[in-house]
């Protein structure tokens, strides 16, 4: 479990890709993603992936990115139902 509060970011990743591509391609420590979210396909088609990362990384990657490689930081709120269960 991270300390710091994540944020979404998506990443634009080649093909079939893994964990360690994201690392690799935005600079990141295993640390700074969230572990149990993971990597997510978002859109095959495109190649477009979300994972979770702390506010510091997040930071670091908008300040250092290069254009298009990345998108984000996104808000990530809790969803819960609404009203009575």
């Amino acid at each position: 479990m991270l300390k710091e509060h994540t944020l979404l970011m998506t990443v634009t990743l080649p093909g079939r890709a893994a964990m360690e591509h994201a690392l690799d391609k935005l600079g990141l420590s295993a640390e700074e993603i969230d572990q149990e979210y993971g990597l997510v396909s978002l859109d095959p088609r495109q190649d477009l992936y979300a994972l979770l990362v702390t506010e510091s990384a997040a930071a670091r990657i908008r300040a250092h990115g290069q254009p298009g490689e990345f998108s984000g930081p996104f808000a990530n709120p809790k969803i819960e139902p609404f009203g009575p269960v």
